[in-house]
Protein backbone atom coordinates (compact mmCIF):
# COMPACT_ATOMS: atom_id res chain seq x y z
CA UNK A 1 0.00 0.00 0.00
CA UNK A 2 1.46 3.37 -1.01
CA UNK A 3 2.07 6.19 1.50
CA UNK A 4 -0.17 9.25 0.96
CA UNK A 5 1.61 12.27 -0.44
CA UNK A 6 1.85 15.45 1.63
CA UNK A 7 3.91 17.07 4.42
CA UNK A 8 5.04 15.07 7.40
CA UNK A 9 2.70 15.70 10.38
CA UNK A 10 4.00 18.32 12.87
CA UNK A 11 6.95 19.08 10.64
CA UNK A 12 8.69 22.39 11.56
CA UNK A 13 9.39 24.79 8.68
CA UNK A 14 13.07 25.48 8.15
CA UNK A 15 12.59 29.17 8.99
CA UNK A 16 10.75 28.57 12.30
CA UNK A 17 12.42 28.95 15.73
CA UNK A 18 12.91 25.88 17.88
CA UNK A 19 10.10 26.14 20.47
CA UNK A 20 11.90 23.88 22.93
CA UNK A 21 14.97 26.10 22.96
CA UNK A 22 13.30 29.43 22.36
CA UNK A 23 15.63 31.52 24.55
CA UNK A 24 18.74 30.19 22.85
CA UNK A 25 17.19 30.62 19.42
CA UNK A 26 16.07 34.19 20.15
CA UNK A 27 19.53 35.15 21.36
CA UNK A 28 20.85 34.42 17.88
CA UNK A 29 18.52 37.01 16.35
CA UNK A 30 20.34 40.39 16.22
CA UNK A 31 17.37 42.38 17.53
CA UNK A 32 17.17 40.18 20.63
CA UNK A 33 20.86 39.61 21.35
CA UNK A 34 21.80 40.11 24.99
CA UNK A 35 25.53 40.24 24.21
CA UNK A 36 27.44 41.25 21.10
CA UNK A 37 29.01 38.30 19.27
CA UNK A 38 32.79 38.12 19.10
CA UNK A 39 32.81 37.00 15.48
CA UNK A 40 31.60 39.10 12.57
CA UNK A 41 27.84 39.26 12.07
CA UNK A 42 26.68 40.93 8.87
CA UNK A 43 23.07 41.32 9.99
CA UNK A 44 24.05 42.92 13.27
CA UNK A 45 26.49 45.22 11.53
CA UNK A 46 23.74 46.28 9.15
CA UNK A 47 21.35 47.05 12.01
CA UNK A 48 23.99 49.01 13.89
CA UNK A 49 24.81 51.00 10.78
CA UNK A 50 21.20 52.19 10.63
CA UNK A 51 21.84 54.26 13.73
CA UNK A 52 24.43 56.23 11.81
CA UNK A 53 22.53 56.26 8.52
CA UNK A 54 22.06 59.75 7.14
CA UNK A 55 23.83 63.08 7.36
CA UNK A 56 25.68 64.06 10.55
CA UNK A 57 22.85 66.47 11.32
CA UNK A 58 20.22 63.73 10.92
CA UNK A 59 22.22 61.32 13.06
CA UNK A 60 22.73 63.94 15.79
CA UNK A 61 19.04 64.86 15.65
CA UNK A 62 18.12 61.20 16.05
CA UNK A 63 20.32 60.84 19.14
CA UNK A 64 18.97 64.07 20.57
CA UNK A 65 15.40 62.84 20.13
CA UNK A 66 16.26 59.57 21.86
CA UNK A 67 17.78 61.59 24.69
CA UNK A 68 14.58 63.61 24.98
CA UNK A 69 12.53 60.41 25.11
CA UNK A 70 14.79 58.98 27.83
CA UNK A 71 14.53 62.23 29.79
CA UNK A 72 10.76 62.06 29.46
CA UNK A 73 10.75 58.77 31.36
CA UNK A 74 11.79 60.64 34.47
CA UNK A 75 14.74 60.08 36.74
CA UNK A 76 15.02 56.43 35.72
CA UNK A 77 15.94 57.56 32.20
CA UNK A 78 18.39 60.34 33.09
CA UNK A 79 21.50 58.18 32.67
CA UNK A 80 20.38 57.07 29.20
CA UNK A 81 19.49 60.64 28.28
CA UNK A 82 23.02 61.79 29.07
CA UNK A 83 24.45 58.98 26.92
CA UNK A 84 22.25 59.90 23.94
CA UNK A 85 23.05 63.62 24.18
CA UNK A 86 26.75 62.73 24.37
CA UNK A 87 26.44 60.49 21.29
CA UNK A 88 24.75 63.35 19.44
CA UNK A 89 27.64 65.66 20.26
CA UNK A 90 30.19 63.00 19.30
CA UNK A 91 28.83 63.12 15.75
CA UNK A 92 30.25 66.67 15.48
CA UNK A 93 27.62 67.93 13.09
CA UNK A 94 27.77 71.48 11.76
CA UNK A 95 24.36 72.51 13.12
CA UNK A 96 25.39 74.75 16.02
CA UNK A 97 21.83 75.18 17.31
CA UNK A 98 21.45 71.41 17.45
CA UNK A 99 24.77 71.07 19.27
CA UNK A 100 23.83 73.85 21.68
CA UNK A 101 20.52 72.10 22.39
CA UNK A 102 22.34 68.84 23.16
CA UNK A 103 24.84 70.62 25.41
CA UNK A 104 22.04 72.44 27.21
CA UNK A 105 19.92 69.31 27.60
CA UNK A 106 22.83 67.24 28.91
CA UNK A 107 23.77 69.99 31.35
CA UNK A 108 20.18 70.20 32.56
CA UNK A 109 20.05 66.47 33.22
CA UNK A 110 23.40 66.56 35.03
CA UNK A 111 22.20 69.49 37.10
CA UNK A 112 19.08 67.62 38.12
CA UNK A 113 21.16 64.60 39.02
CA UNK A 114 23.50 66.74 41.12
CA UNK A 115 20.62 68.40 42.97
CA UNK A 116 19.10 64.98 43.49
CA UNK A 117 22.37 63.80 44.97
CA UNK A 118 22.55 66.79 47.30
CA UNK A 119 18.98 66.23 48.42
CA UNK A 120 19.74 62.59 49.12
CA UNK A 121 22.88 63.54 51.04
CA UNK A 122 20.97 66.03 53.20
CA UNK A 123 18.21 63.47 53.74
CA UNK A 124 20.80 60.92 54.83
CA UNK A 125 22.23 63.34 57.42
CA UNK A 126 18.77 64.17 58.75
CA UNK A 127 17.78 60.51 58.96
CA UNK A 128 21.05 59.72 60.73
CA UNK A 129 20.24 62.36 63.36
CA UNK A 130 16.87 60.65 63.88
CA UNK A 131 18.61 57.27 64.18
CA UNK A 132 16.74 56.00 61.11
CA UNK A 133 19.93 54.43 59.93
CA UNK A 134 18.68 51.96 57.32
CA UNK A 135 16.87 54.77 55.52
CA UNK A 136 19.94 57.00 55.78
CA UNK A 137 22.09 54.26 54.28
CA UNK A 138 19.59 53.81 51.45
CA UNK A 139 19.76 57.54 50.66
CA UNK A 140 23.55 57.35 50.53
CA UNK A 141 23.42 54.39 48.15
CA UNK A 142 21.05 56.24 45.82
CA UNK A 143 23.23 59.36 45.96
CA UNK A 144 26.32 57.33 45.10
CA UNK A 145 24.49 55.76 42.18
CA UNK A 146 24.25 59.29 40.78
CA UNK A 147 27.72 60.42 41.85
CA UNK A 148 29.93 57.47 42.86
CA UNK A 149 32.95 59.68 43.64
CA UNK A 150 31.17 62.09 45.99
CA UNK A 151 33.47 62.07 49.02
CA UNK A 152 30.96 63.66 51.38
CA UNK A 153 28.37 60.99 50.60
CA UNK A 154 30.97 58.24 50.91
CA UNK A 155 31.94 59.52 54.36
CA UNK A 156 28.30 59.82 55.41
CA UNK A 157 27.67 56.26 54.28
CA UNK A 158 30.68 55.06 56.27
CA UNK A 159 29.34 56.90 59.31
CA UNK A 160 25.91 55.27 58.89
CA UNK A 161 27.39 51.82 58.46
CA UNK A 162 29.65 52.27 61.47
CA UNK A 163 26.66 53.29 63.58
CA UNK A 164 24.60 50.35 62.30
CA UNK A 165 27.44 47.94 63.08
CA UNK A 166 27.88 49.48 66.54
CA UNK A 167 24.18 49.10 67.36
CA UNK A 168 24.16 45.55 66.02
CA UNK A 169 27.15 44.66 68.19
CA UNK A 170 25.57 46.28 71.24
CA UNK A 171 22.35 44.38 70.61
CA UNK A 172 24.30 41.15 70.19
CA UNK A 173 26.09 41.70 73.50
CA UNK A 174 22.82 42.53 75.29
CA UNK A 175 21.18 39.41 73.92
CA UNK A 176 24.20 37.37 74.92
CA UNK A 177 24.08 38.88 78.41
CA UNK A 178 20.37 38.10 78.74
CA UNK A 179 20.96 34.57 77.53
CA UNK A 180 23.72 34.01 80.09
CA UNK A 181 21.64 35.56 82.88
CA UNK A 182 18.74 33.30 81.99
CA UNK A 183 20.97 30.23 81.95
CA UNK A 184 22.50 31.29 85.26
CA UNK A 185 19.11 31.78 86.89
CA UNK A 186 17.92 28.41 85.63
CA UNK A 187 21.05 26.80 87.03
CA UNK A 188 20.60 28.51 90.42
CA UNK A 189 16.95 27.43 90.56
CA UNK A 190 17.99 23.87 89.80
CA UNK A 191 20.71 23.89 92.47
CA UNK A 192 18.31 25.31 95.08
CA UNK A 193 15.77 22.64 94.23
CA UNK A 194 18.40 19.92 94.52
CA UNK A 195 19.29 21.20 98.00
CA UNK A 196 15.61 21.06 99.03
CA UNK A 197 15.76 24.55 100.47
CA UNK A 198 12.44 26.01 101.59
CA UNK A 199 11.29 29.61 101.15
CA UNK A 200 8.56 31.81 102.54
CA UNK A 201 7.70 35.26 101.21
CA UNK A 202 5.98 37.81 103.43
CA UNK A 203 7.39 40.92 101.76
CA UNK A 204 7.67 40.88 97.95
CA UNK A 205 9.82 44.03 97.87
CA UNK A 206 12.47 42.58 100.17
CA UNK A 207 12.36 39.20 98.44
CA UNK A 208 13.04 40.76 95.03
CA UNK A 209 16.15 42.57 96.26
CA UNK A 210 17.66 39.46 97.84
CA UNK A 211 19.92 37.70 95.36
CA UNK A 212 21.44 34.25 95.42
CA UNK A 213 24.87 34.31 93.80
CA UNK A 214 26.43 31.50 91.80
CA UNK A 215 30.16 30.87 91.98
CA UNK A 216 30.71 29.16 88.64
CA UNK A 217 34.29 28.17 89.43
CA UNK A 218 33.32 26.15 92.50
CA UNK A 219 29.71 25.52 91.42
CA UNK A 220 28.45 26.70 94.80
CA UNK A 221 25.83 29.18 95.99
CA UNK A 222 26.28 32.24 98.16
CA UNK A 223 23.38 33.63 100.19
CA UNK A 224 22.46 36.94 101.78
CA UNK A 225 22.51 36.41 105.56
CA UNK A 226 21.38 38.44 108.58
CA UNK A 227 22.97 37.99 112.01
CA UNK A 228 20.50 39.39 114.55
CA UNK A 229 21.41 40.61 118.05
CA UNK A 230 18.01 41.04 119.75
CA UNK A 231 19.54 42.07 123.08
CA UNK A 232 20.92 45.24 121.51
CA UNK A 233 18.47 45.52 118.61
CA UNK A 234 21.42 45.37 116.20
CA UNK A 235 22.20 43.30 113.13
CA UNK A 236 24.93 42.48 110.63
CA UNK A 237 24.27 41.81 106.97
CA UNK A 238 26.46 39.54 104.86
CA UNK A 239 25.69 39.93 101.19
CA UNK A 240 27.35 36.73 100.00
CA UNK A 241 27.77 33.95 102.57
CA UNK A 242 29.02 30.93 100.62
CA UNK A 243 27.26 27.70 101.46
CA UNK A 244 30.59 25.95 102.07
CA UNK A 245 31.70 28.52 104.67
CA UNK A 246 31.14 27.87 108.36
CA UNK A 247 29.55 30.35 110.73
CA UNK A 248 32.87 30.55 112.51
CA UNK A 249 34.56 31.74 109.29
CA UNK A 250 32.49 34.93 109.34
CA UNK A 251 32.01 35.45 113.07
CA UNK A 252 35.75 35.32 113.79
CA UNK A 253 36.27 38.25 111.46
CA UNK A 254 33.26 40.15 112.78
CA UNK A 255 34.23 39.76 116.45
CA UNK A 256 37.95 40.21 116.05
CA UNK A 257 37.32 43.58 117.70
CA UNK A 258 34.47 44.30 120.16
CA UNK A 259 31.34 45.65 118.51
CA UNK A 260 30.64 49.36 119.23
CA UNK A 261 27.34 48.45 120.88
CA UNK A 262 28.91 45.71 123.10
CA UNK A 263 29.98 47.83 126.08
CA UNK A 264 30.36 44.80 128.37
CA UNK A 265 32.23 42.83 125.69
CA UNK A 266 29.97 39.85 126.15
CA UNK A 267 29.84 39.06 122.42
CA UNK A 268 33.09 37.24 121.74
CA UNK A 269 33.72 34.04 119.79
CA UNK A 270 33.97 32.00 122.97
CA UNK A 271 30.89 33.55 124.54
CA UNK A 272 28.25 33.52 121.79
CA UNK A 273 25.65 30.99 120.69
CA UNK A 274 23.84 30.74 117.35
CA UNK A 275 20.15 29.93 116.89
CA UNK A 276 17.60 29.93 114.13
CA UNK A 277 13.85 30.17 114.36
CA UNK A 278 11.94 27.05 113.36
CA UNK A 279 8.52 28.04 112.04
CA UNK A 280 7.43 24.66 110.68
CA UNK A 281 5.52 23.60 113.79
CA UNK A 282 2.37 24.88 115.44
CA UNK A 283 4.39 27.60 117.11
CA UNK A 284 7.93 28.94 116.53
CA UNK A 285 10.83 27.36 118.39
CA UNK A 286 14.55 28.12 118.54
CA UNK A 287 17.13 25.63 117.30
CA UNK A 288 20.74 25.95 118.46
CA UNK A 289 23.48 25.22 115.93
CA UNK A 290 27.26 24.83 116.09
CA UNK A 291 29.66 27.48 114.90
CA UNK A 292 31.65 25.03 112.82
CA UNK A 293 28.69 23.95 110.70
CA UNK A 294 28.56 25.01 107.07
CA UNK A 295 25.75 27.33 106.03
CA UNK A 296 24.59 24.92 103.32
CA UNK A 297 24.02 22.15 105.86
CA UNK A 298 21.68 24.36 107.89
CA UNK A 299 19.74 25.74 104.91
CA UNK A 300 18.94 22.20 103.76
CA UNK A 301 17.41 21.18 107.10
CA UNK A 302 13.70 20.39 107.11
CA UNK A 303 13.25 22.79 110.01
CA UNK A 304 14.87 25.74 108.26
CA UNK A 305 12.96 28.23 106.10
CA UNK A 306 14.45 31.24 104.33
CA UNK A 307 12.16 34.24 104.82
CA UNK A 308 11.98 36.80 101.99
CA UNK A 309 15.12 35.46 100.36
CA UNK A 310 17.45 36.21 103.29
CA UNK A 311 18.73 33.61 105.75
CA UNK A 312 18.57 34.85 109.35
CA UNK A 313 20.32 33.70 112.51
CA UNK A 314 20.07 34.90 116.10
CA UNK A 315 23.25 35.54 118.12
CA UNK A 316 23.04 35.49 121.94
CA UNK A 317 25.63 35.92 124.67
CA UNK A 318 26.02 32.87 126.92
CA UNK A 319 26.58 34.96 130.04
CA UNK A 320 24.01 37.67 129.48
CA UNK A 321 20.79 37.49 131.56
CA UNK A 322 18.98 38.43 128.35
CA UNK A 323 19.67 34.97 126.92
CA UNK A 324 17.42 33.11 129.37
CA UNK A 325 14.74 35.76 129.09
CA UNK A 326 14.78 35.53 125.29
CA UNK A 327 14.76 31.72 125.21
CA UNK A 328 11.87 31.76 127.66
CA UNK A 329 9.68 33.55 125.12
CA UNK A 330 9.74 30.45 122.93
CA UNK A 331 8.89 28.09 125.80
CA UNK A 332 5.63 29.70 126.79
Amino acid sequence: MSTPAGPTPNARPSWALDAENLDAAMSEVPLFMKELPTEENDTLAALQSLVYDGTPEEIAENFKNQGNEAYGRGRAGFADAIKFYTQALDVECQDQKLNEACYANRAAVNLELQNYGKALYRSAKALFALDRLDEALDCCDHALAVDPENRAVIQERERCQKRIDLIAEKKRKEEEKKRKEKEKKEKIDKMVKERKIKFEVTDETVAKTAQIQLDEETNTLSWPVFFLYPEHKESDYIQAFNETNTFQDHLEVMFEQPAPWDAKQEYTMDNIEIYFENTTGLRPTLVKIGKKLQLGKILSLDKYTIINGVASFIILSKTSPFKEEFLGRYKK
